[in-house]
């Protein structure tokens, strides 16, 4: 990917790469539960909702 796709925020961006490069970590130590989880942060990210993450572990106050 070259370059900041228009219709993400910076940080959601930026949120995305890091997530990338855990996956690689992920994958080289074979880690499936990881591998499944990061793929579906990213893929949230990507689209546009919220982190399943965040969804998760913070109130919608925390998440604003």
């Amino acid at each position: 990917m070259v370059g900041q796709p228009r219709q993400f925020k910076m940080d959601v961006f930026e949120q995305i790469e890091r997530l990338k490069k855990v996956l690689e970590v992920a994958r080289t130590n074979n880690n499936q539960l990881f591998i499944e989880n990061i793929e579906r942060e990213i893929a949230a990210l990507e689209s546009g909702k919220i982190s399943p993450i965040v969804q998760i572990y913070l109130t919608e106050e925390e998440r604003t």
